[in-house]
C-alpha cells in the first residue's frame, strides 16, 4: 500500500471513529511527532564517528562486544 492510500485509509478510520480518548490520543501521538527528527548535534557527532569506524572497518566483533558487556554488568 502505497502512502497516499495510507493516509487516506487512516482519514477514513479517524472520520468514523465515535471515542473522544482514541481521537484525543491521536492527537497526541501527532503533536508527540514533531520536532522528533530535531536531532541532538552530539548525537549527530557521535552517529557520525560511528559510521566513519563502520566505513574504516574499525569495529569491534560482536563476541567481544558481548563479553566486555557480561563482565562491565556482571550481577
Amino acid at each position: 500500500m502505497n502512502i497516499i492510500a495510507e493516509k487516506k485509509e487512516i482519514i477514513q478510520r479517524i472520520n468514523e471513529e465515535q471515542d473522544e480518548f482514541v481521537i484525543h490520543a491521536i492527537k497526541e501521538l501527532l503533536d508527540s511527532g514533531k520536532g522528533l527528527l530535531d536531532a541532538d548535534p552530539e548525537l549527530d557527532r557521535q552517529l557520525d564517528l560511528a559510521m566513519k569506524e563502520a566505513d574504516n572497518d574499525e569495529l569491534l566483533p560482536y563476541e567481544e562486544v558481548l563479553a566486555e558487556f557480561r563482565k562491565k554488568y556482571q550481577q
